[in-house]
């Protein structure tokens, strides 16, 4: 699984660089690119050194933040709110525009997001959408897939009861961690339901003394932070559910809850009812037309999921539907980031189709 990964990096890197270095991103973004991208980000950091890092790519440094939007402020794009984007969104009339927008959003409301990113998107002008999940912040809910890593990353054997028993996974190379996260996370993510998931690495923690509370506290922002950045006139707090599930594999009850309730919770702390939201994973197996569905009827203006592509003008029938274009830490060349919004590995990837929303 682990050299599956490796290859579809590769892979795409040199799809991405073909489409590049060909011109074919400039030749036929005239027609491709649609209304604009809205970015995806989590933390904005220096990269990790450690060889084992399976989470890395959800990491850019502020140097390449900077320059992407450096050279993005060339390219004749307009840096927007979620508010500007969904109003351009509705309001469009042809497939493309004469001048694209551009909106940034971060998710989970790492604190890194609030020391080191602001300040660029200030220098920038660039209104950006924080996508805050409450239960992180109140102690409620841990980031697991952190946990996880850790755990491996400590350890040269791990002993783990999973349903069919107690299994002993090897981990003593990189190879060998980064295969054990990955078929880890694929069981975790399909095998049991969300609390059996958290029971398990909350359990794996204790047994291999991983604080994961003092974890969580040094990388999510508390609710004194997350106020003063929403005083920014370029910063949006959105939601992004309570505890951070994948929505799909809860019933529609507690699917819409975490929706309600998160909005609920972050207006009780900043005085105001967030209008977008973000799906947790946000790939069809976390959120489809029934979450869709549900997050326009909890009245959010704009949901965003974590499909890959460019938004067009047939979006204005999917506003909680939008794809992102994730700014990953694997690909940190501004190349990739100007090849990913000319829309051309959009129309790739959905074998043709403008819009992914099935």
């Amino acid at each position: 699984m682990a050299n599956k990964l490796q290859n579809g990096g590769f892979l795409r890197k040199l799809a991405l660089n073909s489409i590049y270095f060909s011109g074919a991103h400039l030749l036929c973004q005239s027609w491709v690119k649609g209304l604009g991208s809205i970015l995806m980000l989590h933390h904005v950091r220096e990269n990790p050194r450690e060889d084992f890092s399976p989470n890395a790519f959800l990491g850019i440094t502020p140097k390449f933040l900077d320059k992407v939007l450096t050279e993005l402020a060339l390219a004749n794009i307009d840096f927007v709110s979620m508010d500007e984007a969904v109003k351009r969104i509705s309001e469009a009339k042809s497939p493309t525009a004469k001048r694209p927008f551009l909106a940034v959003t971060l998710d989970d409301g790492y604190r890194d997001n609030k020391e080191i990113a602001a300040s660029i998107f200030a220098k920038h002008n660039m209104p950006y959408t924080i996508y805050v999940a409450p239960g992180f912040v109140d102690g409620q809910a841990d980031l697991w897939w952190d946990d996880l890593e850790h755990i491996i990353a400590a350890r040269d054997t791990l002993h783990i009861d999973l349903e069919k028993g107690r299994e002993e996974i090897d981990t003593s190379t990189v190879d060998l961690k980064n295969q054990a996260y990955a078929d880890l996370m694929i069981y975790l993510t399909s095998a049991v339901d969300e609390d059996r998931q958290r029971e398990i690495v909350r359990d794996l923690a204790s047994t291999y003394k991983i604080d994961v509370a003092a974890h969580r506290e040094s990388q999510i922002m508390n609710w004194n932070e997350i106020a003063e950045l929403n005083k920014d006139p370029l910063c949006t707090i959105g939601a992004h559910t309570i505890s951070h599930p994948m929505l799909a594999r809860l019933s529609e009850k507690d699917a819409k809850f975490q929706m309600v309730e998160s909005a609920r919770i972050i207006e009780a702390e900043l005085g105001e009812r967030p209008k977008h939201f973000a799906f947790p994973y946000g790939m069809p197996a976390a959120a489809g037309p029934r979450e869709f569905q549900l997050a326009k009827e909890c009245g959010f203006a704009s949901a965003v999921t974590t499909r890959h592509g460019v938004v067009h003008l047939e979006h204005k029938d999917h506003l909680t539907g939008l794809p992102r274009i994730s700014l990953n830490g694997g690909f940190q060349a501004v190349r990739y980031a100007k090849t990913l919004i000319s829309g051309v590995p959009t129309l790739m990837q959905n074998k043709g189709k403008r819009i992914n929303v099935a």
